[in-house]
């Protein structure tokens, strides 16, 4: 018996060759931003803020290596987890409000993917000794 109903092709159609170009369409259907403008633009204004200070921190902590001994170890890193953690909370929104836009692999949304993982690897234990120490 032949079957007559066509149903939905379970790969979206014929096999393409090695070496075929990509027909130009995109990966995700675009909906819309997630943020409104202003929210937006104050999520990258936190996130380059956290990260300037996060490098002149890093910076005053390698050529002046007294200013651990002045405010005490647990409390430089506490500030370190605070400074991670202003760059991990905007760089997982902002990753979220790309992931919406565009495709998942976006180049913006793997930017703030890496750093929102350096952060929080970064940040997690300095936060865990922070609290806990």
């Amino acid at each position: 018996m032949k079957r007559t109903q066509k149903g939905p092709k379970p790969f979206g159609g014929p096999p393409r060759k090695l070496f075929e170009e990509d027909d130009g369409g995109i990966d995700a259907p675009v909906r819309g931003p997630l943020f409104p403008r202003p929210v937006f633009f104050g999520l990258l204004a936190v996130f380059c803020i956290s990260l300037m200070l996060t490098a002149d921190w890093f910076g005053l902590l390698l050529l002046n290596p007294r200013v651990s001994e002045r405010i005490g170890t647990l409390n430089t890193v506490r500030v370190m987890a605070v400074l991670m953690a202003g760059i991990a909370a905007p760089s997982a929104l902002l990753m979220l409000h790309y992931r919406r836009l565009y495709s998942y692999v976006s180049e913006h949304n793997v930017f703030f993917a890496i750093t929102f993982s350096l952060s929080f690897m970064l940040g997690l234990p300095c936060a865990l000794v922070g609290v806990f120490g």
